[in-house]
Formats: structure tokens, sequence, C-alpha cells
């Protein structure tokens, strides 16, 4: 309990009643320093008894947008109310976190009242996840000669997502794709259960697919394939390194890949597939979510996706290393001098020397180091741009080996240099090399590619193709 300016003041009033009463023997002086005595015991006891009784009977509730976009408003409520009125004033204030503008709210019960209500804008011009949380009580007697501060249990999350593009275009050469990518198939050959042939091994084909007992007895590698179905497990590697930075604040690289990848966790979501994720930061791996279900993962990579920036160069922590199947069979491999060793020998190292190539690279190497599934069907999501292509290049490569289906969202280089298109012929000079790369990852097999990217940008480049075009035809 705190005492204020003014009870000081009353207890100097009866001090110096009490001592002109001794000093002149006045006994009315006496008298009165005791009635002030008095009054100010009966209103702490009644101020204290007051305090105790709001705990149980105050409830505060917060409220507010519990998600929005960055730099959007959105109101923040504040209801007090008491079961039952007290002789005291009771101030709720509410103090919004350091990530919003605008506040703070407070709502008022003076003596006698049981409810109020009160409300605040307020803007949040950073995204990520806030708890306004910061509530409390300001307890005054009447008389303003008590009071007490309490701190309320209350609060209410709030989560500010990215500026998002308004023009996402997903498509082949400036073609969008009119269906959803990644349906599952029936029927066709993949990761389940249920044998259907054994086959010699053809470059491409995933190394756990390998039938060693066939392998064995044949002296050539040989895979199985299984009956597939709808079960299927998806990898998602998300880049962003610095330069998925590229672009103007609300419609750079990185916030149409976060666009694209949100809108495909929610695909997953809802077939309630396997989901594994890794987000590849310019020193390598930065989050890893082992593959779960919905209920498992699903939030979290999307609380993750609206949550992660581009970085800006520094060397994320180490990359967590899981040896694959294959690379444990390379080891075996090595001291094995039977026909069988000496006829697979010559894949595994070649594999070996061809990923230690890009092994400096984070895109390849969080690739590389994955965990994919021995048992279901695996889709492998790459989301990146074509800022590094040969590493990017390997790291499909690679994924297509250990995957049933690879599929790649680019966001071009060429859409986003220095913010705008501002030389169209040179513009669409890079764009057409970023196509032809783009062409070359979807004509390997089990390989889709799509660009991803502001479209109307886009169709600006793509019209100075036509014109060319429409110049050379009257010639």
């Amino acid at each position: 309990m705190e005492v204020t300016r003014r009870y000081w003041t009353l207890v100097a009033v009866g001090l110096f009643l009490a001592c002109w009463g001794v000093v002149v023997a006045q006994p009315l002086a006496l008298l009165g320093a005791a009635g002030v005595a008095a009054w100010l015991v009966a209103r702490q006891f009644t101020f204290a008894r007051a305090v105790g009784r709001v705990p149980a009977t105050l409830d505060v509730s917060v409220t507010t947008a519990p998600r929005l976009m960055a730099e959007e408003s959105a109101q923040l409520s504040v209801d007090a109310e008491l079961a039952r009125a007290l002789p005291v004033t009771v101030a709720v204030t509410v103090t919004p976190p350091p990530g919003a503008r605008g506040g703070p709210v407070a709502v008022t019960l003076d003596s006698g009242e049981r409810a109020a209500v009160d409300h605040a804008t307020l803007t949040w011009p950073v995204a990520g996840s806030f708890r306004v949380d910061d509530v409390t009580a300001r307890i005054t007697d009447d008389t303003g000669l008590f009071g007490q501060t309490a701190v309320l249990d209350v609060g209410v999350d709030v989560a500010v997502d990215p500026r998002a593009p308004s023009d996402v275009h997903v498509g082949e050469g400036g073609d969008r794709i009119a269906a959803g990518f990644g349906e599952h198939e029936a029927g066709r050959p993949g990761g389940d259960v249920e044998p259907v042939e054994v086959r010699e091994y053809v470059p491409g084909d995933a190394v756990r697919q390998i039938d060693w007992k066939s392998t064995a007895r044949l002296d050539q590698p040989h895979v199985r394939e299984f009956e597939g179905n709808t079960d299927r497990e998806t990898l998602l590697f998300f880049d962003h390194r610095a330069t998925m930075a590229d672009g103007r604040p609300g419609t750079r690289k990185i916030d149409y890949a976060r666009q694209l990848a949100v809108a495909l966790v929610d695909q997953v979501g809802r077939s309630d597939d396997k989901l594994g994720y890794y987000a590849v930061g310019d020193g390598g791996t930065t989050a890893l979510i082992d593959p779960g279900t919905r209920t498992e993962t699903w939030r979290p990579v999307r609380n993750h996706l609206f949550e992660v920036e581009p970085t800006r160069g520094a060397p994320a922590a180490s990359d967590p290393v899981r040896p694959t199947a294959a690379r444990a069979a390379s080891a075996h491999l090595d001291s094995d001098d039977s026909a069988f060793g000496r006829t697979l020998a010559p894949y595994f190292a070649a594999r070996d020397a061809y990923r230690r190539r890009f092994d400096s690279r984070p895109l390849y190497r969080t690739v590389r180091n994955a965990e994919f599934g021995a048992a279901t069907a695996v889709w492998t999501v790459i989301v990146t741009d074509d800022a590094d292509r040969a590493a990017l290049r390997e790291a499909v490569t690679y994924a297509r080996g250990e995957s049933d289906q690879v599929t790649v969202f680019l966001t071009p280089t060429a859409l986003f240099a220095d913010g705008d298109v501002a030389d169209l012929d040179a513009a669409y000079d890079r764009y057409s090399e970023f196509e032809a790369f783009r062409r070359e990852l979807a004509n390997l097999e089990g390989v889709s590619a799509y660009e991803v990217g502001p479209a109307d940008k886009l169709a600006a480049v793509l019209s100075v193709g036509r014109d060319r075009r429409r110049r050379r035809a009257r010639v």
C-alpha cells in the first residue's frame, strides 16, 4: 500500500494539533489530533479491505485482431468489470509492446461503478509475433490518501505478417499455371508397401529404391518399384539468403517466395501429408522442422515463414548433418572387395565426387544433408532464386535422386533488379537467360520448375520480346 502527499499533510496537521495542545494545554487541540488519527486509520482499514476484494471481483479482457499485416492498424479494446461496486477507484491501463504505435489504453471505474470500456487504434509497422500483456490496475481511495498498483495476468497475442504482394505470378515462361502444383497421383510407381517390379537401375533413380538382394544376385544395380498411393512426405527448402532481399519493401523476392510457400504449406495441410522444413541462410541451415503430420508441423512452419527475413551473409549455426543411407553404403563399399562391392563402387564414387564440388554452397549443402523419407513417396520443393544457378542445378539433381518428385519455384533476378525494371531491353535479355535455365531444370526427369514474381513487371518485360518478334517479322 502506498500513501500520498495528502496523507502526509493530514499526518502533519494531526501532529501539529497534538503538539499545540500539549504546549498550550488545550484539550480541544488534543481531541482534534486524536480525531484526525482515528479517521486516517479508518480510511486505511476501508481501503485495505477493498483492495483485498479487487482480485476476486475484477474481470479485465483485452481484445484486438489476432493477425494482421505490417503497417496495418487494428483496434485494441479493454473491457473492465467488477462483480460488485467497491468504495475505491480502479484504473486499468494497457500499454502496447514496443512493436506497436499508439496507445496506451486506460479504463477507469470510479467508486460505485461496475463496468467501463475503452479502445485505441494501434498500428503494427514490424512483422513478428507480439503479446500485449503490460496490464496494470491502479487502485485509489476516494479521498486520494492511499494507492496501490497491481499487475494483471491478462493479455492477447498478435501475429503481424509481412506485407504481401498483390500481383503474384506463378507460371512457366510468362504463362500462369491454372491448376494446383504437386497434386497426388494414385496408381503410379512410388514409395509404398506393394511391390510392382524389379528393374535395372538407371541414372536418376533414388538410391533408397535399390533392391540389394537383386543387385547382389544379378551383379548389376537393380531397383524395386512400389505401387504409389496418396500418402506422401513433403520436404520444403526455403531460401532466405541475402539475395532474396532484392526488390522494394513489400515486393522483394522473399515476399513473393513467402506467399507461395505459405500457400503450399496450406495445401499440404489440407492433404494431411507429412511436412518437413529446412530454411537456408548464407551460412547454411538456419531452421529445421522434422517431417510430421499437420498438427505437429503445419503451424510452426507457417509461423516461421511469416517471420523469416533475408540473412546478411553472416554464418549460421552449423548444419545438422545426418548421414544418409547412401553415404553409409558408400563407406561400407570402400572396404568391400567382393564382386558386389566392385560393381556398385563406381556409382557411389562418382556421387561422392559430385557432392564435394558444391559442399560450400549453403543450399546444396542443406539439400545434401537433409533426411529424405525411406518408406513413403517424397515430394521435394525448393523455393529460391536464380542467383547461384550452378549450385541450384546440383541441388536439384541431388534431390531428384532422393525423391519421387522435385518442384522448384524461382524468383527471377531479372524482375527484381534495383527494385524496378528501368531498362526493359536489358531486363528481357536477363529474363531470357533465366527462362533457358528454368527450362533446363524442367527438362530433368521428375522435375518441375516455375517462376514466381510480380505479374506486372513480367508482362512489361515480355512485351519487349513481342515487339522484337514483330520487328523481325516486318524485315
